[in-house]
């Protein structure tokens, strides 16, 4: 199955790209495609996420996922966020 995985905010900066689209099997969790994503991208990413260090606010087809366990589809958007400080 094909996702199609969004870095928006400093998630971009951190995975070093806008956009691309990851092959998964089928059934796989958000936590396969990060694991997948950091194995392409930077280590970093599933190592902070695996660890508890909630780098990124996740959002499947624009609603948030908190579940590693969660089941993709073929054809999902997964966006990753960072949360965002200021004032």
């Amino acid at each position: 199955m094909k996702v199609k995985v969004v870095f928006t905010g400093r998630a971009s900066e951190m995975s070093g790209v806008f956009a691309m689209e990851v092959e998964l099997p089928e059934g796989a969790t958000l936590d396969e495609l990060v694991k997948t994503v950091s194995g392409k991208l930077n280590p970093r990413i599933y190592k902070r996420y695996s660890q508890g260090h909630f780098v990124f606010v996740t959002f499947v087809n624009d609603r948030p996922v908190l579940s590693p366990d969660y089941r993709l589809r073929d054809g999902d958007r997964v966006t990753f966020m960072t949360p965002e400080m200021g004032g």
